[in-house]
């Protein structure tokens, strides 16, 4: 067994530290996040028994404290008295980034508040995971954070998404019902549902909505653990006659074929190897 690197010194006291963990994988956590829970004085986090796994996993001994979106009002007036007492606290969630669709929010607005500073130690999110291997999303995307439980505040939220990719949050207990609704939405091309990311039974389901609610529905495991639904919507009424005209537009000042389309697939909100293809064609 390795000897765990000592404490390092953090500089300034009254300082907190907002540190990304792992979103399944425990190995999934950068060196300084460790040397940094191994330096803190004390570790807030949302279940103290998920993050103990994680500490001693990696050997860390800093006591831990609760700090969870039930909790969170009053242990953040706890916190800032830790601070103000000249002590280093980091904040973590059970996985991934704090403060994204995690507790977090309100201490980190607080504490600055109060004139402390607050380091961010970036790592693991299962939103960045599940774009990075998802084929959509590089030129942009936005974040909705969980879905609507309601189906009738879901069936309102996806039928008025405007073009582009958009991801969301869903447990994966709610995947047929939400792909399914998916599926009846004219405007989507393609869903992409990372599930179980970085975890043992990891799966992707990715292409047209109607198949991929299929997949999950003839999947008796897709409604364990928990999921990212990534959504393409394209633009309402945008034939292949409008692109054309764009397309051609676009091209006119000297761009090529490659520029032109990713330019027009933008500002329609269609897919690029569509605008691609039909630039071939012409």
């Amino acid at each position: 067994m390795t000897t765990p690197d000592p404490p390092v010194d953090l500089g300034r006291p009254g300082t907190l530290y907002v540190v990304a963990t792992p979103i399944g994988n425990l190995d999934d956590i950068t060196l300084r996040a460790i040397r940094v829970l191994r330096s803190v004085d004390r570790i807030l986090c949302e279940d103290t028994r998920v993050t103990r796994v994680l500490c001693d996993h990696h050997g860390v001994r800093a006591p831990l404290l609760r700090h969870d979106a039930h909790t969170e009002a009053r242990s953040a007036a706890g916190a800032i008295a830790l601070l103000e007492a000249g002590e280093r606290l980091a904040l973590v969630s059970d996985a991934g980034t704090p403060g994204v669709s995690d507790p977090g929010q309100r201490l980190v607005r607080e504490v600055t508040a109060a004139g402390f500073p607050v380091v961010p130690i970036p790592g693991a999110s299962a939103l960045t995971t599940a774009i990075s291997a998802s084929g959509v999303g590089a030129t942009g995307f936005t974040f909705g954070g969980f879905l609507p439980k309601a189906r009738g505040a879901l069936t309102t939220l996806l039928s008025g998404l405007p073009p582009g990719t958009h991801a969301f949050y869903v447990p994966a207990r709610d995947l047929p019902t939400v792909c399914a609704l998916a599926a009846t939405v004219p405007t989507f091309s393609q869903l992409v549902v990372g599930r179980e990311l970085t975890k043992t039974h990891e799966t992707f389901y990715r292409g047209a909505p109607a198949a991929v609610a299929a997949a999950i529905a003839a999947d008796a495991d897709a409604v364990r653990g928990e999921a990212v639904i990534i959504i393409v919507a394209e633009a309402r009424g945008v034939d292949d006659d409008a692109i054309r005209a764009a397309l051609a537009a676009a091209r006119a000042g000297g761009a090529s074929l490659k520029t032109a389309a990713a330019d027009v697939a933008d500002a329609l909100g269609v897919r690029k190897r569509r605008v691609y293809q039909l630039g071939l064609e012409d």
